[in-house]
């Protein structure tokens, strides 16, 4: 019996010592940010448009469900922004280059008149990016470098 008691009476050290410790894929907590770099603007009329997307929530098109939107000014062919305060974790981030600054995506039978990108920069393709081709993890200092396409 005196073995039961000894084991008893360091069990609440026990506990505390697990507590402390921290657990295995737990996702870390506190802000983070995220530096997007845009690249290969065409001109300096308009502005970039941008949304940074959480999970599900209709990218490339989240609307009014994005984290983040911006509109960043033109120099030289790029637009830089960052991003602080976000919540660690999983986000895509779309762009485009609103030439006009009518506020939308200009298009000709559903193909872009304006240039447009997204963050990982996935290939060309007849149909918008997949979530899973341009998700980021976004951990404490972040960054994305995002290449403008035109296609018209």
């Amino acid at each position: 019996m005196p073995q039961i008691h000894a084991l008893t009476r360091f069990a609440p050290l026990a506990v505390l010592l697990l507590l402390a410790l921290p657990q295995a894929g737990a996702a870390q907590s506190g802000p983070a940010s995220l530096k997007v770099t845009v690249s290969g603007i065409k001109s300096v009329k308009g502005v970039i448009r941008l949304a940074i997307c959480p999970p599900q929530t209709g990218f490339p098109d989240c609307k009014d469900k994005a984290v983040r939107t911006a509109s960043l000014p033109i120099d030289r062919g790029t637009a830089h922004a960052t991003f602080s305060g976000l919540a660690a974790g999983t986000y895509a981030v779309s762009v485009f280059h609103d030439a006009n600054a009518n506020g939308k995506l200009d298009t000709f039978l559903g193909v872009p008149k304006e240039g447009y990108g997204f963050s990982q920069n996935p290939p060309f393709r007849p149909r918008a990016p997949k979530w899973s081709e341009a998700e980021i993890e976004v951990q404490g200092e972040a960054s994305s470098a995002i290449t403008i396409r035109y296609i018209l």
